[in-house]
């Protein structure tokens, strides 16, 4: 492509623009569309700079070089897309690295977004006096907000770093509070830290460190968790609603408020929702309010359908913690995605709680739902599924349902088939799945030898033949080496004859491939 160069002035009036209205993340990804070449026909006419850039369709794009705000793209997005920013980078290629432009621009706006949160800070108020065991919880959370007012993510402050420093910080301002207090001020300082983790993942998804940051939020997220969970088993919540009634009421509804929002990631404030009910608030007799709040919620027009998900779950976990699945199946019927992490607080309350039966019946509802799920996913269900399937002798229903879901489900259904001496069925895995015994653990194949050596000559024909179809030296070598098994296989089923056969046979068949004749005379199979 013919480089259009622009005059300094104009070069500077776009840089001016493009930095002031467009978002990091859009930035790169006009980065990336110019960088794969995207961009075509770049020109300027007059006071214009237009180009075409090639997407799911080609879009036509116009910078206006004296009024910006009139520029145009083809494209739905509207305002300052990423086919805007592709074409100012192509224009630039002209007078540098865009890449290096791209990294100054990103720096530029994190260094005002910086500038903005520590007047932001100054012109703060101050934070409120030490938070009282008597006070409302939303005064609490103002008390935390205001202390880690501005707190942002850096090479010196990770997502870990902030966790152990509001920790230590937050819950040291209630080491005089009485037991009960206590406990829900700690509930609160934890429910505020993965707020923070939540804005810090939105505020850095566009960071170059963004993978980083990322794994820190998730992980700082899964902790918080956890120690919600230890936290709700500490608190006596009789005790609590008759000493402590108004911040007990207050907590049942914060935790509604934020809880319900149909955000995901990286904090499950749906799981949290279900887990601080099933084993906290539903002590507290305040069901009936909470159901009706729910269904309230619900009852709203203009919902996105990941909160109307959310809800309809939320509203479907009263009718689980009442025992009543099949009033909550009924609920769940219009979810808009069966997800099956939006179910781990079910089946961790009904395995906690031993309810293999229950457990079942929810694994079996979530059974469409695996063979598309996440592989982390998919092999937690996996382990629901065994445990269950082993405690109510469903182990039939459970080969089924492997099978269904193979070749996913390989490993479980392999182990399950070897523990269960079932070594027909499993020999036929292997050889519909043309797994070499090579590859194959030394005690399994000693298991079936020991059953009925017989069983494993298919397998090693099977990989004989395909390791020699691969016609290198190396796969002769490792044929040779799995004919050394099958030769002593056979003579512990005292049957020379059918190796002598199949020896010959196998070497008339190759006859033609000189390397694999010589590896069979070095080992002296042929007489």
């Amino acid at each position: 492509m013919l480089k259009i160069k622009l005059a300094k002035n104009r070069l500077s009036f776009l840089m001016e623009a493009i930095e002031s209205l467009f978002d990091p993340a859009t930035l790169d990804r006009g980065w990336e569309y110019y960088h794969k070449g995207l961009v075509v026909g770049l020109d300027v006419t007059g006071a214009t700079l237009h180009a075409s850039v090639r997407g799911t369709k080609t879009y036509r794009v116009e910078l206006d070089l004296d009024r910006f705000e009139r520029s145009t793209c083809t494209c739905p997005q509207g305002d300052w897309c990423k086919h805007m920013a592709a074409v100012f980078f192509t224009a630039y290629a002209a007078h540098g690295r865009p890449e290096l432009l791209l990294m100054q621009m990103k720096q530029a706006m994190a260094t005002r977004r910086r500038g903005a949160r520590l007047l932001e800070k100054a012109s703060a108020p101050k934070a409120s006096s030490q938070p009282e065991p008597n006070g409302d919880p939303r005064d609490w959370q103002r008390y935390f907000d205001q202390k880690f007012y501005g707190y942002s993510l850096g090479h010196q402050h990770s997502v870990e770093s902030f966790q152990e420093t509001a920790e230590t910080e937050l819950l040291q301002a209630a080491a005089g509070f009485p037991e009960t207090v206590r406990r829900l001020y700690e509930l609160h300082a934890i429910l505020f830290m993965l707020r923070k983790v939540e804005q810090f993942y939105e505020d850095n998804k566009s960071s170059y460190l963004s993978y980083h940051y990322e794994n820190g939020c998730r992980a700082v997220a899964r902790k918080g968790y956890g120690k919600l969970q230890e936290i709700a088993a500490a608190i006596d919540a009789g005790r609590a609603e008759r000493e402590y009634r108004p911040q007990w009421e207050s907590t049942i509804d914060y935790v509604g408020d934020i809880a319900l929002q149909g955000k995901t990631d990286p904090v499950e404030w749906s799981g949290i929702y279900r887990m601080l009910w099933w084993s906290l608030f539903r002590r507290s007799g305040r069901e009936a309010k909470e159901k009706l709040r729910v269904s309230k919620l619900l009852e709203q027009s203009g919902l996105t359908p990941r909160k109307e998900d959310v809800l309809r779950i939320a509203r479907s976990h009263f009718d689980v913690m009442a025992g009543d699945d099949a009033a909550a199946f009924k609920r769940l019927e219009t979810l808009h995605g069966r997800k099956p992490a939006d179910f781990y607080p079910v089946l961790e309350e009904l395995h906690r709680q031993a309810e293999w039966p229950r457990l079942l019946e929810w694994l079996r509802w979530l059974l469409p739902a695996m063979a598309k799920a996440r592989q982390d996913d998919f092999q937690r269900l996996c382990a629901y599924w065994t445990e269950a399937a082993d405690r109510t002798n469903a182990g039939e229903e459970w080969m089924r349902v492997m099978m269904s879901l193979l070749p996913r489900s390989y490993a479980q259904y392999a182990d399950f088939l070897i523990r269960t001496e079932r070594y027909r069925i499993w020999i036929d895995l292997q050889l519909s799945n043309r797994i070499s015994p090579l590859h194959l653990f030394g005690g399994h194949l000693k298991a079936v030898e020991a059953a009925d050596g017989e069983l494993l000559l298919p397998l090693y024909h099977q990989s004989i033949e395909r390791t020699i179809l691969e016609k290198n030296r190396a796969s002769y070598k490792m044929a040779v080496r799995q004919l050394k098994k099958l030769h002593a296989l056979y003579k512990k089923l005292k049957q020379p004859g059918r190796w002598d056969d199949y020896i010959h046979r196998l070497a008339a068949k190759f006859a033609r491939l000189r390397a694999f004749q010589e590896e069979l005379e070095k080992g002296k199979w042929l007489s």
